[in-house]
């Protein structure tokens, strides 16, 4: 994290914070002071371009117009005043609202303003004609976050009691109610590119939900603080693909465009400060600012030292049997000769005494019984093909240790990896989070952790859905066509797979063709089963040729497979 500048934003405590959306160059901040102020963001500092006056309480909400010509902000008397920048002064005041304005968004097509407030009442605010054209009530607490949809034809809002709502702007009625938050809404954040709403909450959870269906995509484990400031990619190809929820305690990278991932955390301590507002430019850096007492903090991340968009970091490929140092020998050895090779006698007194290119076994020949058996199955010109004649004992301890320092490193890695694996995801009940972390973990510890993990986990007893088919098929498909102990858990790690989700597969597609009504909702699940369906395939594709240490369980899964008729 780079902090880019540090100021003193009001003469007194600071309120609210928010950027500018269309260049992120600019700011605005309201205080107890009464004062809304403007900020310009520059490379290395941040100045006061304008202090606008005219209420006579706290301020505790600020926005900017889409275009940035325009602020608005609420106070704790419930009255609104926009104010525009050019002359610097209130060019409309509102009032409506009985108590203390909490939130505020501005339309994005458009001069209308939407306000919640502590008396829970949502307003609709024309700024041509300076009227309230809508009240939305019905929320039993203080709104706390309100927000336009990207079309700008509805409205969500939040209260202290957890409860989503979305309105329709043009009917003035209530589409759709969300309780499942068990805490204040802290945040309120759309993606650019799809009817998405992502949620946060005191309860320290976020919320992805489908706006077309009115359904909840998925949720996050619980963090150990709640998120208060969302942003999402803006720049292709990344445009709305991740979203970066920041809290006190972390910066998170998530994305949910299939199963609800946390791809990076980047760890820091904003205790004592209240995040304001977040952004994400068009580079991949992404700007906060807090604020704590009189003072503000703005702060950059570059998101491409982060994952996914960093480049991901190697792991060295585990030690091997076959790659073990090579027997030595010493310098008195003879010169290679272009004599035939020198037959090993099936018996006779050559046999009990060591070859003239092997010295016998003495202290500092620390594997001296592998070398003399070397001696007794090789002929002498492969010896001496594949000896090192200057290399003394002190070279072949220092490449004995070499391989043994790479040994543990990659030990050590395996170790991290799995702890990553039970602390980050596993513990969590993160079953999608796990899964997807064993599959993008480099080769070699890849394929021994997913061995050692999927070996020893009831899989049956874990509750899998289509996701976690999806996750795991790729997985069990690279064990299967390993070693032999490695393919006996992807053999039974397909088993149960294919006997769970193989009916479900099968029926979907058949579905389908004799279907030709469009079926939204349906959708995703009848692209998670194409995968399913396509990873099947290939399964029955390489049994014939798997190697494995349960042949049962491979007769079983042949059948399983032959039941559905796969790969025909």
């Amino acid at each position: 994290m780079f902090k880019h500048s540090h100021f003193m934003g009001h003469s007194s405590t600071v309120n609210c914070f928010r950027f500018g959306r269309k260049s992120g160059q600019v700011a605005v901040s309201g205080g107890d002071d009464t004062n809304v102020n403007v900020w310009r963001i520059r490379e290395n500092e941040t100045k006061n371009i304008m202090s606008l006056a005219g209420h006579s309480s706290p301020v505790e909400c600020v926005i900017f117009d889409p275009a940035e010509k325009r602020v608005v902000a609420g106070s704790t008397s419930g009255a609104i005043k926009a104010y525009d920048m050019e002359s610097a002064k209130v060019f409309r005041s509102l009032k409506g609202h009985m108590s203390s304005c909490t939130t505020i968004d501005y339309h994005l097509y458009g001069d209308y303003v939407a306000s919640g407030a502590l008396d829970t009442n949502v307003k609709i605010w024309d700024l041509k004609t300076k009227n309230c054209v809508q009240t939305f009530k019905g929320h039993a607490s203080e709104v706390t976050s309100v927000s336009f949809t990207p079309d700008g034809r509805w409205l969500t809002s939040g209260s202290a009691d957890g409860t989503l709502k979305i309105w329709d702007l043009t009917a003035g009625k209530l589409l759709q109610e969300f309780s499942d938050h068990a805490g204040a809404i802290t945040c309120l954040e759309f993606n650019p590119e799809e009817y998405i709403l992502v949620s946060a909450s005191q309860d320290r959870t976020l919320r992805f939900w489908d706006l077309q269906s009115f359904e909840l995509l998925g949720v996050t484990p619980v963090d150990t603080a709640p998120v208060t400031a969302i942003a999402h990619t803006i720049s292709e190809p990344y445009s709305g693909k991740y979203a970066a929820a920041v809290s006190q305690d972390t910066v998170k990278l998530w994305s949910y465009d299939s199963a609800i991932t946390c791809h990076d955390t980047l760890l820091w301590n904003k205790a004592g400060e209240t995040l304001g507002d977040t952004l994400v430019t068009d580079n991949l850096q992404l700007y906060g600012g807090s604020f704590a007492n009189a003072f503000v903090s703005i702060w950059r991340v570059d998101l491409t030292a982060l994952q996914p968009f960093a480049p991901a970091k190697k792991t060295p490929r585990p030690i091997t049997p076959a790659a073990a140092p090579r027997p030595f020998t010493p310098k008195t050895a003879p010169p290679p000769t272009p004599q035939p090779r020198v037959a090993t006698p099936q018996s006779g007194p050559t046999t009990q005494a060591p070859s003239p290119s092997v010295p016998p076994p003495t202290a500092s020949s620390p594997d001296s019984g592998a070398m003399q058996t070397m001696a007794t199955e090789m002929g002498l010109e492969t010896i001496q093909r594949f000896a090192t004649p200057e290399r003394g004992s002190t070279e072949y301890v220092a490449e004995l240790k070499a391989g043994m320092e790479l040994s543990l490193r990659t030990f050590k890695s395996r170790q991290k990896a799995l702890e990553q694996f039970l602390s980050g995801f596993w513990d969590k009940g993160d079953v999608h989070g796990a899964f997807r972390f064993l599959g993008q973990l480099p080769t070699g510890t890849r394929e021994a952790l997913a061995a050692d993990v999927l070996g020893n986990v009831d899989l049956a007893a874990v509750g899998l859905d289509l996701e976690a088919c999806v996750l795991l098929l790729p997985l069990a498909l690279e064990l299967v066509a390993g070693f032999p102990t490695y393919a006996a858990v992807g053999v039974a790690v397909a088993k149960v797979l294919v006997a769970a989700f193989g009916p479900l597969v099968k029926d979907n597609k058949e579905a389908r063709r004799n279907n030709r009504e469009v079926n939204f909702a349906g959708e995703e699940r009848a692209a998670r089963c194409d995968v399913c369906h396509g990873y099947f395939v290939e399964l029955q594709s390489k049994l014939p040729s798997v190697e494995t240490t349960d042949p049962r369980a491979l007769a079983d899964l042949k059948g399983l497979l032959g039941e559905y008729g796969w790969g025909r």
